[in-house]
């Protein structure tokens, strides 16, 4: 049975999912909109507008944005989520914080606030379970 910490980050863990996902959605209706400006031919103007290969490479950006999206999501369910789910709380420690930070280098700014505060509940909830509160070995107290 999951104490309070650990039930906690398994909340705030699907959570973050979530908003990745929702997120990468928006991503997808980005690069539809990119897409569609490549394939409409504009009317010669006198103001400066970006060139087709300008729109290619924001394109290909956010396309690998994406990918690293789908990528994030896979990661967070299999090494966080599913470890909590199945009651493997030290197992989900590492991950998470790992997972977090290299997310917010990359942009995940939300999701990963999310996870790390999961990440400090997976960590409470580890400490306590090992009889480390307050960091005291269990021999002095």
């Amino acid at each position: 049975m999951l104490d309070n910490d650990a039930s906690t980050a398994k909340t705030l863990t699907p959570v973050a999912i979530i908003l990745q996902a929702v997120f990468f959605v928006i991503g997808i209706f980005e690069v539809i909109g990119i897409a569609a400006l490549l394939t409409v031919t504009t009317v010669p103007s006198t103001t400066t507008t970006l060139s087709t290969g300008a729109f290619g490479i924001i394109a290909i950006i956010f396309s690998a944005a994406l990918a690293i999206g789908i990528l994030w999501i896979a990661l967070d369910y299999f090494l966080i989520y599913k470890r909590l789910k199945e009651e493997r709380v030290r197992e989900a420690e590492t991950p998470s914080i790992v997972l977090r930070i290299i997310q917010m280098i990359f942009g995940g700014l939300i999701p990963g606030i999310l996870l790390i505060v999961a990440w400090i509940k997976i960590r409470d909830s580890v400490h306590r379970g090992n009889g480390l509160e307050n960091n005291v070995p269990p021999e002095v107290r």
